[in-house]
């Protein structure tokens, strides 16, 4: 199982869970920009003070995707 935690960037994210990307994207509009565009370098934690995003469900959500990639 992949273990994603808050210090990691979203690249290591998204390197480790393609299906990441998804999730990020549903927080655009939230954040009124590209999230992976604008901070693909910063960390998940930074990211969601930045923008002022719940950095709990995010993970929640990334965590879940974690049961559809194993097969």
């Amino acid at each position: 199982m992949t273990i994603i935690t808050p210090g990691m960037s979203l690249l290591q994210i998204v390197e480790l869970s393609p299906q990441s990307e998804e999730v990020f994207h549903q927080y655009d509009a939230e954040a009124g920009c590209c999230i992976l565009c604008n901070n693909l370098f910063d960390s998940l934690e930074e990211v969601a003070k930045i923008y002022s995003l719940d950095l709990n469900q995010i993970l929640a959500k990334l965590k879940g995707l974690d049961h559809t990639m194993e097969g």
